[in-house]
């Protein structure tokens, strides 16, 4: 079986700007890791909070909402 992208970018209808913004932000997050991305954390404050929680359980990315940065470890 081969793999199903979460975000199909060539289809404009799939969702809004701050789904995307979301995604693209979690893409990064998990680049800027070291090493292999195991959680997510969440800054309480966050605007894409939700997107973001969304986009990491579609992962199996373990997140946690803190008062700290968003960043992925």
């Amino acid at each position: 079986m081969s793999d199903v992208p979460i975000l199909d970018k060539g289809i404009d209808d799939w969702g809004s700007d701050e789904q995307e913004e979301a995604y693209d932000r979690l893409q990064s997050l998990k680049q800027d890791c070291e090493g292999e991305p195991s959680k997510l954390y969440i800054n309480e404050d966050e605007e894409l909070q939700s997107y973001l929680m969304w986009f990491a359980r579609m992962e199996n990315l373990p997140y946690e909402v803190t008062d700290g940065e968003t960043r992925v470890c």
